[in-house]
């Protein structure tokens, strides 16, 4: 909820670096405008990330879309531990995350004008579908794992280790120092690929005739080839349904 709020405040400053004195507005010339394009951030039940779009007008109120998405996905049950026995250095860390997951979409949509804009002012109101493929991957999850110092009975060390849930060093918290580089694993990546599907209603209130500001809210639909292995200990899932917001900002060209 924190995370949401933050992101409307920001969307909220942002967007009155559209708005402009009335004489302004009121100079700006309104023409048939055929295609647009947008791009800004999303966040969702499960993640964030970034977005872009291009529509071309089919008839007045209805536009063909195409969006390319970047996201990341957690597991709804990961959480973060720090371990308190180690002073100074120790940072929290998921306990029991097998990898890290994103998801590139890109898809094909519709989007429909419910409700126009005034001339100068107002909200247009449109209704939004989307579906296409997610180009999922995952990057395992390297720790710092603590042990025993070979050269120094009193000491432990830090070394650098993809998380093994069946490593008997590794199934106790306090054995962590906590996340190592999350550069580390990148040749280490997996596929898996699927469909998603996305429904919204977005809200376009600039008050430029060439400018987009939009807020959007709707529900995706995530279903990958088979179970994406984020967490150890708990079952991971194959489909993910999830509620977003995307804060957009663009233009329209004739």
């Amino acid at each position: 909820m924190k995370r949401l709020i933050f992101f409307l405040c920001v969307f909220l400053n942002a967007s009155a670096l559209f708005a402009q004195d009335s004489a302004s507005v009121a100079n700006d010339i309104t023409i048939l405008y055929r295609k647009e394009s947008s791009g800004g951030v999303t966040i969702h039940s499960n993640g964030m990330g970034i977005l872009f779009r291009h529509g071309t007008h089919k008839t007045v109120k209805n536009k063909r879309m195409f969006e390319v998405e970047f996201v990341s996905l957690r597991h709804p049950k990961q959480y973060k531990v720090t371990n308190d026995g180690v002073s100074g250095e120790a940072r929290p860390f998921f306990f029991g995350k097998l990898n890290f997951a994103y998801i590139p979409r890109i898809g094909l949509g519709r989007q429909h004008v419910i409700f126009g804009k005034a001339e100068t002012s107002g909200v247009e109101v449109r209704f939004n579908y989307f579906g296409g493929v997610d180009l999922g991957f995952t990057k395992p999850v390297y720790l710092k794992v603590l042990e025993d110092d070979p050269y120094n009975d009193i000491y432990k060390i830090a070394v650098v280790k993809r998380y093994d849930p069946n490593d008997p060093a590794q199934m106790d918290p306090s054995n962590f120092l906590g996340p190592a580089s999350f550069f580390n694993g990148f040749g280490e990546m997996k596929f898996y690929p699927g469909l998603y599907g996305k429904l919204s209603v977005s809200f376009e209130y600039s008050t430029f005739h060439q400018k987009l500001a939009i807020l959007e809210t709707g529900v995706t639909f995530d279903a990958f080839s088979k179970r994406v292995p984020i967490m150890a200990y708990i079952k991971n899932d194959q489909y993910y349904f999830n509620f977003y917001v995307s804060l957009l900002w663009g233009a329209k060209k004739s």
